[in-house]
């Protein structure tokens, strides 16, 4: 068996000059280029990792971007009023929240603080709510990332049986929903401590993992033929979910990290600014 890479590097690479030629048709309408507001929670030493990448693909599509840095150690009030504050003048097209959220930061409270017509990543009740029932198929930028990567490359997931390895969430439940929209039989979220995890993960044909913790799955349990997606790498050293240490050249299909679902992530973000920018 062949196993088809995902390649999200390459696939983003492809589709950068159509964003770029949509963002210079959109400044040529409006006189100013889509505009994107990145909030970033820093770390002690005040850095803002995955940062400076995005606001280079930014630039290389034409999109404005500034970031908003939130020290560690500020309150979810303070946090919202400094994002509120960037946003005053108006000609934001979009906001996107850079994840891990910080212990001071209540998420959900975050989130809903957003405005709705700036809310590209999906993070408001109220978006949330219009994707899970139907009224609006835009899901999550990083689902997104991971649907071009399987339409691209295609890998059909229809009928397959599927698991997202992750805490229950808005995002993991859209990140499930949306695979539904695409075919595949879902089953429920799987907790990444769950006991009965290796065995979850053996039985499904498509397996999400976005835990947020390196190694959570190894690839020595993902089933002969099965369709692996990892949504995981929020940590200094970019490691995966999965950890392909056992091989992986069992498997019919796999995002890798790194290479796969981040940089599409980028690029599915700089394609979601311009397409709000389209509708305003």
């Amino acid at each position: 068996m062949t196993v088809r890479v995902l390649d999200g590097a390459s696939l983003a690479r492809r589709r950068a000059p159509m964003i770029a030629q949509r963002s210079a048709a959109v400044r040529g309408r409006r006189g100013h280029a889509p505009a994107l507001v990145i909030v970033a929670f820093s770390d002690s030493q005040g850095r803002v990792p995955h940062v400076q990448h995005k606001l280079r693909k930014c630039a290389d599509a034409g999109v404005d971007a500034i970031v908003v840095t939130i020290p560690p150690g500020t309150h979810t009030a303070d946090a919202v009023s400094r994002m509120h504050e960037a946003l005053h003048d108006g000609g934001c097209d979009g906001v996107f929240v850079q994840f891990p959220f910080p212990d001071a930061i209540d998420a959900g409270a975050f989130a809903a603080a957003i405005p709705v017509a700036l809310d590209i990543d999906i993070m408001t009740p109220v978006r949330t709510a219009q994707f899970m029932n139907g009224l609006d198929r835009l899901p999550p930028v990083t689902v997104s990332a991971g649907l071009l990567l399987l339409h691209e490359y295609d890998v059909s997931i229809a009928d397959r049986r599927g698991v997202v390895v992750a805490d229950e969430s808005p995002f993991s439940l859209m990140f499930r929903a949306a695979l539904m929209l695409e075919g595949a039989d879902m089953g429920p979220i799987v907790a990444p401590d769950a006991t009965d995890l290796v065995e979850r993960v053996h039985a499904a044909e498509l397996v999400v993992v976005a835990a947020a913790s390196p190694g959570t799955v190894q690839s020595t349990t993902l089933s002969t033929g099965a369709v692996a997606i990892d949504a995981g790498y929020f940590n200094p050293g970019g490691r995966g979910d999965i950890d392909v240490s056992g091989g992986v050249d069992h498997l019919s299909a796999i995002s890798p990290v790194p290479g796969g679902i981040g940089p599409m992530t980028v690029a599915a973000l700089i394609e979601r600014v311009v397409l709000f920018a389209e509708r305003n």
